[in-house]
């Protein structure tokens, strides 16, 4: 544990620009030497002066800027008036002689020993990264921590000048509904996720995409096998074979993103919500300190990159969104839905398309929510009958069908549920939820109920493989043509711009 032993005063950061101007350094320790150094890389015209002189500061001899007096400190070293004094001994009486002779003359001081709060300055624990400078002050609390920060900032900035976009997770096409159910991220499971995330060194931004269908996070980091293990492990990938799962880094990375803005890598080919589900990730990551400006840049390129891809696809492949998969099966089983009473159970971007799809279909639609009524039913949807979730057992009444489309980690229908159904009533219950929305013990033992769920829908509504084949060809070229937004990305963060 850090203790902080001084009381920290207050202070405004500020960079000297000390180059060409005479600064004077009265000392010949380490911390003179140190203090000498520093004012020479800034390009300063140093003057020391000490009787005797260490090593450390011996090794400044010759340095373009540096001239070192073997003699002990006088007033009329002040003669001139030098730009600032760094009054630097092992003697504290001298230190505070020195002080006193500057603010009689009004020179800026510091003295960096136990006088140092009477000074007029202190210097910062600092590092420079090419053009980048970086400096850590406690205020002079405790010097220990600013050094432990500066070291690991120093590390950090290191790190940055080789990081690239990179993406870790899995999706539908490698893990199936129960695998992706114990990756999805709610709740404290989110929560412990990302301050996992947030402790690896080398991920420098993140944000994550959790949806029904795939979970990942897209990434700014300094790619090594390690960073990638360490992602993987927090996301908890690592107990899935290398197969389910994938990494992908710098322009595949890009691609991959573009690709999954333009929905063709999800299981509704060409949908369209993931788009807002991308925009609401970068929006939390950003609101929750997990990204800036780097990672909004690339992602925002991969959208526009995405969209156009989207557009330029739409006469080889036909936009599917999830909903339009639900009413189709429930089409196959049910017949025309006209004659038809459907529940949608859930309020958000899905729930809503499917009201409103139903309703274009002439079902008579009843929705179920927490405990308000939706926003869009006060809009003017006064067709739709809404129940709260309280009153589930009147919701379920006589329906021909029920849709559940809302988030949450344990099931919206149990078999307690089930049991108020007629049992010589044929139901079908759709699950778009993930984690699922419908107990796994919810049908047992009734015939007359019949409940699908992700898998399913996708099992039996099958793409046709070879259009989304042409279509994700159309996307690598638009993709190449448009590589310059990756790379001018790329050439910001290694060139500092």
């Amino acid at each position: 544990m850090i203790t902080h032993g001084r009381k920290a005063r207050k202070t405004m950061p500020v960079a000297l620009l000390v180059e060409g101007r005479r600064c004077l350094v009265v000392g010949g320790g380490t911390v003179a030497g140190r203090k000498a150094g520093a004012l020479l890389e800034a390009g300063a015209e140093v003057v020391l002066v000490a009787p005797e002189i260490g090593d450390y500061t011996e090794g400044l001899r010759g340095c373009r800027g540096m001239q070192i007096m073997r003699r002990h400190y006088a007033p009329g070293d002040l003669d001139g008036k030098p730009f600032v004094v760094i009054a630097a001994t092992d003697d504290p009486s001298l230190n505070r002689s020195i002080l006193e002779d500057c603010h009689a003359r009004g020179v800026l001081c510091a003295c960096p020993d136990r006088g140092w709060e009477d000074g007029d300055f202190i210097s910062p624990a600092s590092f420079k990264h090419g053009d980048l400078t970086v400096s850590v002050s406690t205020g002079g609390a405790s010097c220990r921590r600013a050094r432990l920060i500066k070291e690991s900032l120093s590390r950090h900035a290191e790190a940055l000048g080789q990081s690239d976009l990179l993406v870790v997770g899995t999706d539908h096409r490698l893990v199936n509904l129960a695998g992706r159910e114990s990756l999805h991220l709610s709740g404290a499971h989110l929560d412990e996720t990302t301050a996992g995330l947030r402790q690896i060194l080398g991920l420098h931004e993140f944000m994550i995409v959790n949806t029904c269908n795939r979970m990942e996070v897209v990434g700014l980091g300094a790619i090594t096998p390690a960073l990638i293990a360490l992602v993987s492990r927090v996301l908890g990938l690592a107990s899935l074979e290398a197969r389910c799962s994938y990494a992908h880094c710098g322009k595949d990375a890009f691609r991959h993103v573009a690709l999954v803005a333009a929905g063709l890598l999800s299981q509704t080919p060409r949908e369209t919500h993931i788009r807002a589900q991308i925009k609401d990730a970068l929006a939390l990551s950003h609101h929750n300190g997990w990204s800036a400006g780097i990672l909004h840049d690339w992602v925002g390129r991969a959208l526009r990159i995405g969209n156009a891809i989207h557009r330029a696809t739409g006469d080889i492949l036909a936009a599917t969104e999830i909903e339009d998969r639900c009413l189709t099966y429930l089409t196959d089983i049910l017949g025309d839905l006209r004659t038809r009473r459907v529940l949608v159970i859930g309020a958000g971007v899905v729930g809503r398309s499917l009201v409103q799809k139903l309703l274009d279909l002439g079902a008579a639609v009843s929705c179920c929510t927490r405990a308000q009524p939706p926003a869009f039913m006060r809009a003017g949807l006064d067709t739709v009958t809404w129940y709260p979730q309280t009153q589930m057992r009147e919701a379920l009444g006589e329906q021909d069908a029920v849709i559940c489309a809302t988030a949450g980690k344990d099931p919206i229908l149990t078999a307690a549920h089930a049991s108020w159904i007629d049992p010589n009533h044929p139901l079908v219950i759709v699950d778009l939820g993930v984690p699922r929305n419908v107990a796994s013990d919810f049908a047992a033992g009734r015939a007359s109920l019949r409940v699908a769920n992700l898998d399913d829908l996708n099992h039996e509504l099958r793409s046709d493989t070879g259009a989304l084949q042409q279509a994700l060809v159309v996307g690598d070229r638009i993709i190449c043509e448009h590589i310059g937004e990756y790379d001018r990305v790329c050439d910001g963060i290694h060139t500092g711009d």
